[in-house]
């Protein structure tokens, strides 16, 4: 799933708001940018339900669980694809489009491609 539209052309990627010339990428990354935040919780419940088991109710530390299984999914599925270059560096348009990981890496790839086999010329 990706939110928004992609396109990838011999010589752009066009997304729903924007289009990018592959001929100025340098680098194309796909990144998890909520799987550090996701590990801080669920390590800060982990320790909270060990440190505190024998005074929460058994719904509780089923609703912990839950919490905690909800914040390593998201930051494993969701991701954001970076495309940076030296026009790009420092800019808010290097973070394309948001959507899930595998998603986004099977598009990292594809993009690579275009620019390896075909150049990316304008």
């Amino acid at each position: 799933m990706i939110m928004g539209s992609v396109i990838v052309t011999p010589r752009a990627v066009q997304t729903h708001r924007d289009s990018y010339l592959l001929a100025h990428l340098s680098v194309v990354s796909v990144r998890r940018p909520f799987l550090p935040t996701a590990l801080i919780f669920s390590g800060g419940g982990i320790a909270f339900a060990l440190a505190f088991s024998d005074l929460l109710y058994l719904h509780e530390i089923a609703f912990l669980a839950g919490g905690i299984c909800l914040a390593l999914l998201t930051g494993l599925v969701v991701g954001q694809i970076q495309l940076l270059s030296r026009d790009l560096r420092g800019s808010e348009l290097s973070g394309m489009v948001w959507g899930s990981y595998r998603h986004l890496n099977r598009l990292r790839r594809e993009i690579v491609r275009v620019l390896q086999y075909e150049g990316g010329a304008t």
